[in-house]
């Protein structure tokens, strides 16, 4: 029996555990996979979820489960893990976050970035998984808004990377990778400078429609929600814990059904 989840607080509401078993089923592997309630001062449930095979990682787990195992050079990048994988020498952690969200973009709302330039709102875990995932994918420029100053990361010292309180460049691509959006204050964050056929994409998924998002659909016809980034980073992992390829779909029909 393989056993899996999602660990993070709070994770009752995630979808992760019925995208684990879906691709179970189409593997014909025997598995389960739920969702465990853990915060990074919850040592025994830490233990618990570092005895299961393999599991996704959420918020606010994600840069403090990096010291529970062997980071990829990626997720040491990022400094942060939304994957651990179980080895025969232990555990490994890889982040598909921001990998996900760029197969979403092309994906849902055909967006090339290639030498295309993005305004990231937003510091944290996903934010730096994205503006990695852009940069590898050949974005030509990043501007990461932030309200306060922040510790370097690694990401952010790339020479295409501004990070900012304000923007202040033409963005082909806006990404809220705040909870902004969630609280009904999206008009807290600085307006971003766009074009005509400017995206925008907010990385939450619950609720749906998000209050920034509900802003945006005013100008803007290519607005989506993180639902897309969710199902494509856990094709991703789950194709990384047991080294095989599996089709979008079944990720797709688990969140239909």
């Amino acid at each position: 029996m393989f056993r899996s989840g999602v660990i993070g607080s709070p994770v009752a509401h995630s979808l992760s555990p019925r995208l684990h078993e879906a691709a179970f089923h189409y593997l014909g592997i025997e598995g389960t996979s739920h969702p465990f309630e853990v915060t990074p001062s919850d040592t025994e449930s830490i233990y618990r979820a570092t005895t299961l095979d393999a599991f996704s990682i959420t918020t606010p787990m994600k840069e403090f489960m990096l010291s529970y195992c062997e980071p990829t050079p990626r997720a040491l990048s990022i400094g942060a893990v939304n994957s651990i994988r179980r080895k025969d020498d232990g555990l490994e952690g890889d982040n598909f976050d921001g990998e996900g969200f760029h197969r979403a973009i092309v994906h849902q709302l055909d967006v090339d970035i290639r030498n295309e330039i993005a305004c990231v709102y937003g510091s944290g875990p996903a934010a730096r998984s994205i503006v990695e995932s852009l940069l590898r994918h050949g974005a030509g420029g990043v501007e990461v808004i932030v309200r306060r100053d922040i510790p370097s990361h690694e990401v952010f010292s790339d020479a295409r990377v501004k990070v900012s309180h304000q923007p202040s460049v033409t963005a082909d691509l806006v990404v809220n990778a705040t909870t902004v959006g969630l609280t009904g204050e999206a008009h807290n964050l600085p307006p971003a400078v766009v074009a005509e056929h400017t995206a925008y994409v907010d990385v939450a998924y619950f609720p749906s429609e998000t209050a920034w998002m509900q802003e945006m659909r005013q100008s803007s016809n290519r607005v989506a929600n993180g639902l897309q980034m969710l199902l494509w980073q856990a094709k991703l992992q789950i194709e990384w814990w047991f080294n095989t390829n599996l089709p979008i779909e079944i990720f797709l029909k688990a969140v239909e059904s």
